[in-house]
């Protein structure tokens, strides 16, 4: 039967081994490219996202180096290698799974997303002899018989001449329940382990293209599309009775709720400074303080407000002095002039993004 899992999402069977690593923030999210050799109108990259770059997590990368310090940090037990299409820049993908296998060990579990389009069996081969451990295909489902889905299909069958798990990914697209279906008997019968199917959500770049098309969201509050966890679940259950195939519907709200805030506590653990409180949420919650001049600023803290050295840090690229955040609240009560006192909450990551900024008193 379809159940629900402690994570907001929904399964049939058991999660593939990916899925299970995913939603416990233990994957290290590599994207290798975003390149790729379709254009789709649900695609949510960013338009900076969609050149040629590398990031893991949220940190561009521009050594190799970048990516082990980052599954580092995260004390990650597996990566996604993503795009785009990783298949577009082979000889590169291959080179990260090489490198973090080397590095965290054969039990680094790797899963990689590729359209198929260049799924050939010897760049198949480069990817399995360099330690991939599963594979998940996302044919064009929305032009069925266009030249290149018909390419990607039958490349998805050299998949299964390698000794590593099998399955496909797909959206869940209100109006695409018989291509869905298609699909997932497809599957089945080439001895896929899986099919995972995520709810589609607006983003920034598809926002008005999903609008225009006639999507609309699930409420004001929610980026999630109207229908596609319905249909999603209504796929789970034909899919349990028609097929023996694992299925996984990956909801908005594990996405933003469960995986990435399970990501950002592992991450927490490592980047907080002592004077960092670590929220419920994984971000970090401290106090900070605002003046022209930090080094006088610094001097008048120690100085003249007898601030304990230790508790202070000056951080000059984002132009302030950050202390625990009951020292800022005192600080506030009794500093007069143009300095400014804030709470502020940051996620833990390579980019530092602030999420939220109370002024003090």
């Amino acid at each position: 039967m379809v159940r629900e899992t402690p994570y907001f999402s929904y399964a049939v069977r058991e999660l593939p081994k990916g899925c299970q690593l995913c939603v416990r923030g233990e994957k290290l999210v590599l994207f290798t490219t975003g390149v790729c050799p379709r254009d789709c109108f649900y695609c949510p990259l960013s338009p900076w996202r969609r050149e040629d770059v590398v990031y893991a997590n949220e940190r561009p990368v521009k050594r190799v180096d970048d990516i082990i310090e980052e599954a580092s940090l995260q004390e990650a037990k597996g990566a996604g290698v993503t795009g785009g299409d990783p298949l577009a820049r082979l000889d590169r993908t291959v080179e990260y799974i090489k490198l973090l296998k080397e590095n965290f060990g054969e039990d680094f579990h790797v899963h990689l997303y590729t359209t198929g389009a260049l799924a050939t069996r010897k760049n198949l081969e480069k990817l399995y002899d360099a330690g991939l451990d599963e594979i998940r295909f996302h044919p064009d489902l929305f032009n069925p018989n266009s030249r290149l889905f018909k390419v990607e299909i039958e490349n998805m069958k050299n998949a299964f001449d390698f000794d590593w798990d099998v399955g496909g990914e797909i959206p869940s697209i209100p109006g695409q329940f018989e291509g869905m279906k298609w699909y997932a008997e497809f599957l089945d019968n080439l001895g896929a382990k899986f099919l995972n199917v995520n709810e589609l959500e607006f983003s920034e770049s598809t926002l008005k293209t999903l609008l225009d098309r006639g999507f609309q969201p699930v409420s004001d509050e929610s980026a999630a599309i109207k229908g596609s966890l319905e249909l999603g679940l209504k796929l789970l259950e034909w899919g349990e009775e028609n097929t023996s195939l694992s299925y996984h519907l990956c909801t908005a709200k594990l996405k933003d709720a469960v995986q990435l805030r399970n990501r950002l506590k592992r991450m927490a653990k490592k980047m907080a400074k002592p004077y960092m409180e670590i929220t419920e949420e994984g971000t970090l919650r401290f106090g900070i303080a605002e003046y022209g001049d930090l080094d006088e600023l610094y001097e008048f803290l120690v100085e003249e407000a007898e601030v304990p050295a230790e508790w202070l840090y000056v951080n000059r690229e984002k132009g302030r002095i950050e202390m625990p955040e009951e020292v800022a609240v005192e600080l506030a009560d009794a500093v007069e002039g143009d300095v400014k006192f804030f709470i502020v909450e940051e996620y833990p990551t390579w980019d530092g993004l602030e999420v939220e900024r109370i002024p003090l008193p």
